[in-house]
C-alpha cells in the first residue's frame, strides 16, 4: 500500500473511532451532553469518557500509520483545531468559549497520548 494512501486511511480511521465513541458516550449514554442542561457530573464522567475516546481515536491512527506514531496524531489533532475553529467561527457550539476551548484541547492532549503511548508499546515489544 502507498505511504500516502496508508497515512490518510490511519488520519481518517482515527479520527473516525474518535468521533464515534464521543458519540456513544454522550449521546447513547446521556442522551446528549450539554454544559446548560447536564449537571456537573454527567459533564465530569461525560468528560473523562470523552478524552477517553480521543486516546483511542490517537492510539488507533498511530497503529495504522505504521511509523511516525506521532505524526499520525498530530495530524489528527490538527483536524479537531481546524473543526473547532470552525465551529467557534460559525456559532456551531453551544456553551461557553472557555469550556469548548477546553474541550476541545483536551481531544488534542488525548490524541497525542494515545499515539504516544502506542509508540511506547511498539518501542517496549521491539526490545
Amino acid at each position: 500500500m502507498p505511504r500516502v494512501l496508508r497515512t490518510a486511511i490511519a488520519i481518517v480511521v482515527g479520527y473516525a473511532v474518535m468521533v464515534i465513541l464521543i458519540t456513544l458516550v454522550q449521546e447513547a449514554w446521556f442522551g446528549g451532553v450539554d454544559y446548560y442542561e447536564s449537571s456537573r457530573g454527567e459533564l465530569a464522567v461525560a468528560g473523562f469518557f470523552t478524552f477517553l475516546s480521543a486516546v483511542a481515536g490517537g492510539f488507533v491512527a498511530a497503529w495504522i500509520g505504521g511509523r511516525q506514531y506521532l505524526a499520525h496524531g498530530l495530524a489528527v489533532a490538527a483536524g479537531v483545531v481546524v473543526e473547532t475553529t470552525v465551529l467557534l467561527s460559525t456559532g456551531g457550539l453551544g456553551g461557553p468559549v472557555w469550556f469548548d476551548l477546553l474541550a476541545s484541547l483536551s481531544l488534542v492532549v488525548g490524541i497525542l497520548l494515545g499515539a504516544a503511548l502506542f509508540a511506547r508499546l511498539k518501542s517496549r515489544a521491539k526490545l
